[in-house]
């Protein structure tokens, strides 16, 4: 019986220590995302509220596991676009807008709104695919937020709903017109 006892100890340690490792490669992942970001944006106080909320965000689902951890890192990469999408707006167009924390110009905004919405529908057709699509949709929307608020919130708060808004949108309709391709 000792054997057993040792054998499920080292077995449970091994699972806990896996899951420990996949926090810490989230947060390591998010390291990344807040260096790119400080690189390619202007860093405010909202920056760093997006960053920790990432790092929180990816340490908590990468331990959890399953579905949550699937999701949230394929939230990560759609939100790639939306993240540098102001950045290649500002590159093209006339450098970076310094007062756009204050007044955002339309544009900015609807870039964010835009790439936000083409991940949202991307993330709510990927949903449906998975095995467990409710926790697979919140994980990859949360991770898309946090991800692109890296970006879009260096534009203000009007880039900042433009991603919300966009996502959300844009998932609940990739969901609903996914849905009933499935179901036909």
């Amino acid at each position: 019986m000792a054997r057993s006892d040792h054998a499920l100890s080292r077995a449970r340690l091994a699972y806990e220590r896996a899951h420990v490792m996949s926090a810490l490669r989230g947060i390591a992942l998010a390291g990344l995302l807040v260096a790119a970001s400080i690189s390619l944006h202007r860093t405010t106080d909202s920056t760093w509220f997006a960053a920790s909320g990432l790092a929180a965000t990816l340490a908590t689902f990468g331990w959890r596991g399953g579905a949550w951890r699937r999701g949230s890192l394929a939230g990560v990469l759609a939100g790639i676009p939306v993240f540098v999408a102001p950045a290649l707006y500002f590159l093209f167009t006339k450098g970076h807008c310094p007062s756009c924390a204050m007044a955002p110009t339309l544009p900015c905004m609807l870039v964010c709104f835009g790439t936000s919405s083409a991940v949202g529908l991307a993330v709510g057709h990927v949903a449906t695919r998975d095995t467990s699509p409710r926790r697979f949709a919140a994980g990859a929307i949360l991770g898309a937020l946090l991800t692109g608020l890296l970006g879009c919130a260096t534009t203000g708060i009007g880039g900042a709903a433009g991603i919300v808004v966009g996502l959300v949108a844009g998932g609940v309709t990739g969901w609903v017109v996914s849905s009933r391709h499935v179901a036909a």
